[in-house]
């Protein structure tokens, strides 16, 4: 016949230093266990023990009482089981759910299906899946963007942590973009849209949901931004100006960066001596992993020798751990060049270009490009965008280069008010 008795297991102790006791039904030489939902010491255990199996109520406390009525209701239980049901005919697992099911009114079975229905549920949900889709993106940057959108969500719906993919609706991102109007633009809403969706499409891909919100829902309209780039002259101006001591560094890099045909500051300050190779610089950008091959100029190269770093090709790294503080202090100190400060830091004079940051040399190097009349296409095979780079081929890629080495000494020269000279037509010999 089946029976239940009572097992400590020893096996793992909780923080306190006790373990659980649990109820061992024992059944055609095979036994499963029923958590009793008690944890005691090894000691209080023995006490407890000896007290039920002596049988001296007067000895009990709280705990041996109900430890002993527990155990009390299961034998019951089983004894009802045993009288009413075919137990011989059981498995172990079936005896068991039938007795958790008789004490408890919930069958471990029940409980499963419970779980597994909360576990469908929970795939459902959408921030669940936001954060898992966010941590695949291979870059920083873009993990940060994602970031940005997750938390203006969580604040603008206060149950989103259980809120699934069918529950998105044209109503619910109307809201959120109702929310998001009072203190973001429409280019940054149109972003946080635009994260969204992608999270979206790769759920449907996922046969997660089948729920599009974004076919009836139209994202914000882009507006154009503010001018983030300057003339050649501006440029020239800048490269000249009688700056501050503390403030020559940060001109001089921004001007690195337009010389490496804008290159981005996180790619520069993160280079390491050796992606110099016979005279060009060669790295693989931080935000699209992709190769680049800029030939570095002299006005490039004698920045480059005046900050040449220990273990980086620059000597900010040097001192900074974290490449973002050190941008951000750039930005601050290029939008303050052509302001003079007194002992009392009262500020004379007027900022050359208050909305400056290191974002504006890639800017302007395509800007200048253009007005040169160099073409669309080379710009944006120097700038590296994807849409002039899908088929190229090896045969291709040294042509290229050497057209955009020609395209940013063309921009570089304007820039220093070197003009070409113009072809004519040759003077006819007098006679």
């Amino acid at each position: 016949m089946a029976k239940i008795t009572y097992f400590l297991d020893t096996r793992k102790a909780n923080a306190e230093g006790k373990y659980p006791l649990v109820l061992n039904v024992g059944h055609k030489t095979r036994t499963v266990r029923i958590p009793s939902g008690h944890h005691l010491t090894e000691e209080e255990w023995k006490q407890i023990y000896s007290s039920i199996r002596n049988d001296k109520p007067c000895n009990w406390n709280r705990q041996t009482e109900d430890i002993s009525a527990l155990k009390a209701t299961y034998d019951l239980a089983l004894n009802r089981l045993d009288r009413e049901d075919n137990i011989s005919e059981m498995s172990v697992l079936e005896l068991r759910d039938r007795l958790v099911e008789s004490v408890t009114g919930t069958s471990t079975t029940k409980q499963k299906e419970a779980r597994k229905k909360e576990a469908i549920a929970k795939k459902n949900y959408f921030i669940p899946y936001y954060r898992r889709f966010m941590e695949s993106r291979e870059t920083a940057g873009t993990r940060e963007i994602y970031n940005r959108t997750l938390k203006k969500i969580l604040e603008y719906d206060a149950a989103a942590e259980k809120l699934s993919f069918d529950a998105i609706d044209k109503d619910w991102l109307t809201g959120f973009d109702g929310h998001l109007k009072s203190t973001t633009s429409a280019n940054i809403r149109n972003m946080h849209f635009r994260n969204i969706r992608a999270v979206f499409n790769s759920a449907l891909d996922d046969d997660i949901t089948n729920n599009d919100p974004f076919r009836k829902f139209k994202l914000p309209k882009l507006e154009e931004t503010r001018k983030r780039s300057l003339t050649a002259e501006q440029v020239r101006q800048l490269k000249d100006y009688p700056c501050e001591e503390w403030q020559e560094e940060y001109r001089d890099l921004f001007m690195l960066q337009f010389y490496l045909i804008g290159i981005n500051l996180v790619d520069l300050l993160t280079a390491m001596p050796e992606d110099i190779v016979d005279g060009r610089f060669e790295y693989r950008r931080d935000k699209t992993h992709k190769l680049y091959s800029i030939k570095i100029v002299p006005e490039a190269m004698a920045i480059i020798k005046k900050y040449r770093g220990k273990k980086y090709l620059l000597s900010p790294m040097d001192r900074y751990t974290n490449h973002k503080n050190y941008i951000q202090h750039m930005n601050r100190a290029l939008q303050k060049i052509g302001l003079h400060y007194t002992t009392s830091q009262e500020k004379k004079g007027k900022a050359l270009f208050p909305d400056l940051t290191t974002y504006w040399s890639r800017h302007s190097w395509a800007t200048i490009a253009s007005s040169l009349d160099i073409s669309m296409e080379l710009i944006g095979r120097a700038m590296g965008h994807s849409w002039v780079n899908k088929t190229i081929t090896s045969v291709y890629i040294d042509f290229d280069m050497k057209k955009v080495d020609e395209a940013n000494r063309k921009v570089i020269d304007a820039v220093l008010g070197k003009c070409p000279k113009k072809k004519g037509h040759p003077k006819k010999a007098q006679s």
